[in-house]
């Protein structure tokens, strides 16, 4: 019974490997130029919104 289950596992192991090695994924199909893009925009946006958590909670004032 053990051995059953031994062979199953590894029957199991060796499809889920095949899977695998078929599945390609790109992010998003874009190209490293645009992906650079986007990750530019995505730090400004993260910073813009830190700086303006901080100007609303009063830790750090606008110079003028």
């Amino acid at each position: 019974m053990v051995e059953d289950l031994r062979e199953q596992m590894i029957r199991d192991d060796e499809e889920l490997e095949v899977e695998e090695e078929g599945v390609s994924v790109q992010f998003l199909d874009l190209r490293p130029w645009q992906r650079l893009v986007l990750a530019v925009l995505l730090f400004l946006d993260v910073a813009l919104c830190g700086c303006m958590g901080l100007v609303m909670m009063g830790r750090v004032l606008p110079p003028f």
